[in-house]
């Protein structure tokens, strides 16, 4: 064996360490007044290099009351979406803008299943039945991705070493496309703090301008 071969051999051991070397990171998003703001996406899209997984989880977007539950989802492209239906009556669900466009009725009770959200992107959702429900679901390109907690806090395990582009999106966040990027090294445990520009405009109401109570002008 010659001195190159053997040095190539006793580098690779730790060459593989550093490329598998991963950390729990977490992103704090705060409102301009340090208020920590819950339900915002946040996501990791590596810069330079690739991540060795994809993020299968199955995302459920529910029709209940009339409304969709959650407003705000997120998933990887390309992964299974269940539209659940709990409510007692049919929902005709849609979305109209984008590569993304979709429509099909839902009887109660029932699940509807899509496997087909190919494009990245915001795909803005509605009810062609109940026309105030209203809702968006994001499809990014990255299995890193996560909404922030009561906290403000958005949390990441076993992120692989490296460059990530940082971006936080909300689809009543006052800024152009309704994100913000910044990019990030992580290389260690560790938070990094945010503070959005502008507090968040009020968040749409899912809710039948017919449902009012008659007695409260009396």
């Amino acid at each position: 064996m010659n001195k190159y071969c053997f040095t190539l051999l006793f580098a690779l051991p730790c060459m593989l360490s550093q490329a598998a070397e991963t950390f729990d990171y977490a992103v704090q998003v705060n409102s301009p007044d340090n208020s920590p703001v819950q339900d915002v996406v946040v996501y990791l899209t590596p810069i330079g290099h690739q991540l060795p997984h994809i993020n299968q989880a199955a995302v459920t977007i529910g029709q209940r009351d009339k409304a969709f539950v959650p407003y705000i989802s997120v998933a990887q492209r390309g992964s299974k979406v269940d539209f659940n239906n709990d409510d007692n009556i049919t929902h005709h669900i849609y979305s109209a803008v984008g590569e993304n466009k979709f429509s099909f009725q839902i009887k109660a009770g029932e699940q509807h299943s899509k496997s087909d959200f190919n494009h990245s992107g915001v795909v803005p959702m509605g009810c062609n039945i109940h026309d105030w429900m209203g809702a968006y679901l994001l499809l990014v390109d990255t299995p890193l991705f996560n909404k922030t907690d009561s906290q403000g806090r958005a949390n990441f395990e076993q992120v692989s070493a490296g460059d990530y582009q940082l971006t936080v999106w909300h689809p009543e966040l006052k800024t152009a496309d309704k994100q913000i990027s910044q990019t990030i090294s992580i290389h260690q445990t560790g938070t990094h703090a945010l503070n959005l520009p502008h507090a968040l405009e009020a968040e749409f109401e899912q809710q039948n301008p017919d449902d009012f109570d008659f007695l409260s002008d009396y």
